[in-house]
Formats: C-alpha cells, structure tokens, sequence
C-alpha cells in the first residue's frame, strides 16, 4: 500500500545516509494505524544510547495529527492509507503526512484555539486541544491539497541529548 510515488518534482523529505528515512511508513487510517506508525517512528529514530527522550515532543505531535486524520479526514467508518514521511536533519524531525481523506474546511488548517469554557457544569470541553498543541510544537506548518491527497509538512526540534 503506497500513496505516491518520489519524483524529481516532489520527492518528500531528502533521506540522510543512515536515517532510514528511505523508506515512507504506511498505514491504515485507524486508531491501531496510529499506533503502528508511532512504534515505527520511534524503533527507527530512537538513539541506541541510554539518555533523555528526545523524541517525546514528535510523538506527541505525530498522535495529534494522525488522530485527526483517522477522526476527519477519513471519518467515521471509512478508513484508507496515511504514509509518512520521515527524515531527522541535526536537531529536527522532518515530517511529511500524506493521505486520500477529505480536505480540510476550506482548504486550511485550523488555527488551534484553546475552546473556551462555558460554565456549562458539565466538566472541560471535548476536543479543540489538538491543533492548539500541533501549532504550539510544530515549526514550518504547511497544508496543501494536491489533487486528492492531503499533505502536511512540519519538523518538530528534538530535545537535546
């Protein structure tokens, strides 16, 4: 299962010698997807040495975004591809989302607004944090719809070692 093919015009992320980053990590849109590409990531990108967690801030970035495209993207009971592109460049995770759900509300992201609390009673708010903590981590958001794929661009800093 593969959602593109590299070309000279849009070859993704630049693979660095040794990163693994050759080879996109394909999944399906569900929630045990999102855990797959999460382990993966993690498996290729965690250093061999014992030290802090440098890629705690990417998997947190990563679940948001995957998690949207299971919940909107693709919907309720529909499901499809999400390929991942990664690439780790000095102290930045590169990452490059792609899938064949629905676009996002006029062509744009959101703007990650906290929701706001309405004294309702009824506890906090339900959903709206995502994109307030993708926006918050992530550097370089970019959004386009090429035909009918979504692509998401954005590097995230790893902490240092």
């Amino acid at each position: 299962m593969t959602l593109s093919t590299p070309s000279p015009e849009d070859p993704g992320p630049s693979p660095m010698p040794g990163d693994g980053a050759t080879d996109p990590i394909v999944v399906e849109a569900t929630p045990m997807g999102v855990r797959e590409a999460l382990a993966r990531m993690r498996a290729r990108y965690t250093p061999l040495q014992q030290g802090p967690d440098t890629l705690g801030m990417a998997e947190t970035v990563l679940a948001e975004v995957l998690n949207n495209v299971v919940e909107h993207a693709y919907g309720q009971g529909d499901s499809g591809p999400i390929e991942l592109r990664l690439e780790r460049r000095g102290g930045r995770l590169l990452v490059d989302v792609r899938d064949f759900g629905i676009p996002m509300p006029d062509g744009i992201m959101p703007c990650g607004t906290l929701p706001t609390d309405d004294d309702t009673g009824d506890g906090p708010p339900e959903g709206g944090f995502g994109w307030f903590l993708i926006r918050a981590l992530a550097r370089d958001l970019c959004y386009a719809r090429v035909g009918d794929q979504n692509r998401l661009s954005f590097c995230v800093p790893l902490a240092e070692t």
